[in-house]
């Protein structure tokens, strides 16, 4: 479990959290408006939080999770993210 401090440093561009044996990612990390780069791959995830759709400074091409996650993304945020990558 991640300290909920943790979201509420909104200047933060870059999170890496991999192979940290999470088993849920807090809905909060929808906060990090400025978040760029988020390395989620070697948890037990199962599903990502539709929250992550705020943020908005998240490409496709620096999320780095398993691909089965990306289909738990809500619709506009899986559009969004592809928009993104399609732009670069």
């Amino acid at each position: 479990m991640l300290p909920d401090g943790l979201f509420q440093c909104k200047k933060l561009q870059c999170l890496l959290l991999g192979k940290n044996s999470l088993m849920n990612l807090s809905p909060h990390v929808g906060e990090l408006s400025n978040l760029t780069h988020l390395e989620l791959i070697g948890n037990y995830l199962e599903t990502l939080p539709p929250e992550l759709e705020g943020c908005q400074s998240l490409k496709r091409n620096c999320l780095i999770v398993e691909e089965n996650l990306l289909n738990t993304l809500p619709l506009p945020v899986t559009e969004r993210l592809q928009t993104c990558l399609d732009k670069c």
